[in-house]
């Protein structure tokens, strides 16, 4: 399907925005007005609308070209510049003549990109840019040129874009690693997630937006700070109130706006890409046969109404074979069904109950937004997440991914049981310890560091895209049973016995008033850095914990330098078992206080102890030993 409809634009005043001018190409200007033309001028960072700038800066200032970017200039301005003596403008007369003249708006500067893009592509090419930039004026060399094209050219495809082009999966509908995935494969400049799951904001704290970048992660902080700054000044937005996309039908449909001529919006299918992505990753065949041959397993796979039923409906029922009743609450739904969609053992009750009746060989939860998920086994055998993660990579070459690109590393996030450290350092694996946040993992990834990671809040993920991935954590949990021919507690127990095992737990204490969490915090560390707490023992039950290290973790980036200081107290112990503290949201809403406990046991005749019963005995000996 392919239509064009022409509309007009509306422009809305309202007291919460501003519109912002961006300055960075003029200023910049200002500060190298003594300069000529070199590439050395693009080496600061420039927003989408300064890049239109420095296109427009290198046209050859002649009557026609000022014509084109839309100044139309009067013959009488034109020769103030452009005597019948004039061969060329450098660089001082050409800010000379930028001060002189009105400020460019942001229409006249996709009016001259557009002269460029003169197949109303919505990019210019390296080709047709080294055109422009070679002729008249200032001609630029090669190495100018390239210099010039490299920075903007921000998803490195060769072509310079103006968002011109809207990609939106079917009815609304695509999960967050989809939307990874899409932007990835599209080598879009990026995409925006509506979803409760990201910043969730609104007047019922049910909305939130998120932005992923190029590389189809999460934008990093320094990004999201320009983008809320400039939210702070904006005085008016453009909206088309006419403009109707239907979302139901996939196609192109085109729609003609002031300034984006045209514009297409396309509509795709939500699952398709995403499932040719994992016909990439997974043994299809074998995950087949594991669902519907001859000696199949069966599997109940929970959706809880969120985002990621149709995956599951079209993925693992229509292509893989399991029975359609195996995947249920697979209808996206705007509430959800009633329920809160975490998938851990709370939230997901009705699971973990249908599970605990024996009929069942597998068992998944996914969130709203498909990015996590909670993995059962017969009889509701329960695989925390930090175990889950350390499975996969001990397994990690029953997923044929794995094969062909080798392991570059492990990480996991700091609070993030210890059970990935075993499984890496028995492997001879490396490993990176990341503070909380899916950010950190996708620099690691982007430089090549980096293959399999997880959260203890029941994220796991790889290198195939930069968001965390509930579907492929349940594939590659599918895909280790199809390998090995064991159940998920028959795996387990013989990772235990192989690794060791990590008893690991987790508390919110929430609404905390802000001052005494504060308080709190600063008594324990004035406690832990205490010369005398380092060698310090701890008795709970029959095991004896004594003080390793003792600190504010800081996180130091392998790949930018850049420092994360303060996120949370750690006091690790000479076997590795930790307790971690950390503070959060310290609002007029009051304050949570995160209390983890990772109590390491490679005692073959314990590790099969109730987790329960053995955090139990732990609690009460932590209170002790600090009050």
């Amino acid at each position: 399907m392919h239509e064009t409809r022409k509309l007009n634009k509306t422009t809305t005043n309202d007291p919460n925005y501003t519109h912002s001018k961006h300055k960075n190409a003029q200023n910049e200007m200002k500060r190298q007005q003594k300069q000529t033309i070199t590439f050395k001028f693009f080496k600061s960072p420039t927003t989408a609308s300064s890049r239109f700038n420095i296109f427009l800066m290198f046209f050859n200032l002649s009557p026609p070209v000022l014509q084109e970017a839309g100044r139309n200039p009067s013959r009488a301005s034109l020769n103030k510049y452009w005597t019948p003596g004039t061969s060329k403008l450098n660089f001082d007369d050409f800010c000379e003549v930028f001060k002189r003249e009105k400020k460019i708006e942001e229409v006249e500067l996709m009016r001259a990109f557009k002269k460029m893009d003169v197949h109303g592509a919505g990019y210019i090419t390296h080709t047709e840019l080294q055109r422009v930039l070679s002729n008249g004026g200032e001609k630029m060399t090669v190495e100018e040129l390239n210099a010039v094209f490299s920075l903007p050219d921000i998803n490195k495809d060769g072509k310079l874009d103006y968002v011109n082009h809207l990609v939106i999966g079917q009815n609304g509908i695509m999960s967050t690693p989809a939307v990874s995935c899409v932007i990835r494969k599209m080598k879009a400049v990026g995409g925006i997630i509506l979803t409760a799951s990201h910043n969730p904001g609104g007047p019922n704290g049910d909305f939130g937006i998120k932005y992923n970048i190029s590389s189809g992660g999460p934008a990093p902080e320094g990004l999201t700070n320009k983008i809320f700054e400039i939210s702070k000044n904006l005085q008016e937005f453009h909206i088309c109130p006419e403009l109707k996309v239907d979302i139901s039908k996939i196609g192109k449909q085109t729609f003609e706006v002031d300034s984006f001529k045209p514009l297409i919006v396309e509509i795709v299918d939500s699952v398709e890409a995403y499932a040719e992505m994992l016909r990439g990753i997974f043994d299809f065949a074998a995950l087949k046969e594991l669902l519907s041959g001859a000696n199949h397993i069966n599997v109940r796979l929970d959706a809880m109404h969120g985002v990621v039923g149709p995956y599951v409906k079209k993925i693992v029922c229509e292509e893989l074979g399991s029975p359609a009743d195996s995947a249920v609450n697979c209808v996206p739904q705007e509430d959800f069904g009633g329920h809160h969609p975490d998938p851990n053992l709370t939230y997901a009750a009705d699971l973990v109950n249908a599970m605990k009746g024996g009929k069942y060989d597998f068992g998944a939860a996914f969130d709203g937004d498909g990015d996590r998920n909670m993995v059962l086994g017969k009889h509701g055998f329960f695989v925390n997440p930090s175990d889950s993660v350390a499975a996969i990579a001990a397994n990690i070459t029953s997923i044929p991914y794995f094969q062909k690109t080798g392991v570059k590393g492990l990480a996991r996030s700091m609070p993030t049981s210890g059970a990935l450290d075993n499984v890496a350092k028995a492997l001879q694996m490396q490993l990176y310890e990341t503070p909380t946040g899916w950010k950190f993992f996708g620099n690691l990834m982007d430089a090549g560091k980096l293959s399999l990671c997880g959260e203890e809040s029941f994220g796991t993920g790889s290198d195939h895209i930069r968001e965390k991935d509930g579907l492929w954590a349940v594939l590659a949990w599918l895909s280790i049973l199809a390998t090995r021919k064991q159940s998920v507690e028959e795996i387990m127990k013989d990772h235990w016995q192989k690794f060791g095992r990590n008893f690991f737990t987790r508390y919110d204490y929430e609404e905390v008033d802000s001052d005494a969490a504060n308080k709190m915090i600063k008594d324990l560390e004035t406690t832990m850095f205490e010369p005398s707490f380092i060698g310090k023992k701890l008795t709970s039950g029959d095991k004896s914990y004594e003080v390793a290290v003792a600190d504010n973790f800081a996180y130091t980036d392998p790949v930018d330098g850049s420092v994360s200081k303060n996120q949370g107290l750690r006091i690790i112990f000479s076997d590795g078992s930790r307790i971690i503290f950390r503070l959060s949201g310290t609002g007029s809403a009051g304050a949570t206080i995160r209390l983890y406990i990772d109590s390491y046991e490679k005692d073959p005749k314990k590790i099969y102890q109730d987790p329960q019963v053995r955090k139990m005995n732990c609690i009460p000996t932590i209170v002790f030993f600090f009050f």
